[in-house]
């Protein structure tokens, strides 16, 4: 998949995920969208709150925006008592695990999907108070 999406493919995109019970929420900053963010509550694969999507609009990367879409989810997480955010990310995709281990995510361990890509499961602990 790209990593940049135009209208068209976000769209298909976004339908992608229609199988699951989450939310998808546009953040902005100064009025502007600045990121699109899909999380589950309950995931089907353990029953745990997972961060499904992550994307920050180029002029807002490298900026804390995504640390703050990620704080802003866990807290609301917390606050319905779940302890824990997985995300799962292409083995390869470096600069993906770098701004997840940069938001607070730590790895738990690696996955192989049915056609042998794979991924690293990270998890991001959800205390009590989120700094």
């Amino acid at each position: 998949m790209k990593e940049e999406l135009d209208e068209s493919s976000l769209e298909r995109y976004m339908s992608a995920y229609a199988m699951y019970n989450g939310e998808w929420l546009v953040w902005e900053d100064g009025g502007l969208p600045a990121a699109l963010s899909f999380h589950l509550e309950w995931a089907p694969s353990n029953g745990k709150p997972w961060l499904g999507t992550l994307l920050v609009h180029p002029d807002f990367r490298k900026k804390g925006q995504a640390k703050e879409v990620i704080k802003t989810i866990g807290k609301r997480l917390r606050e319905k008592g779940h302890k824990a955010l997985f995300a799962a990310v292409p083995y390869e995709k470096d600069e993906w695990l770098n701004m997840l281990a940069r938001s607070g995510f730590e790895q738990l361990k690696t996955e192989k999907d049915e056609k042998g890509k794979r991924y690293l499961i990270m998890v991001l602990p959800l205390p009590l108070r989120l700094q």
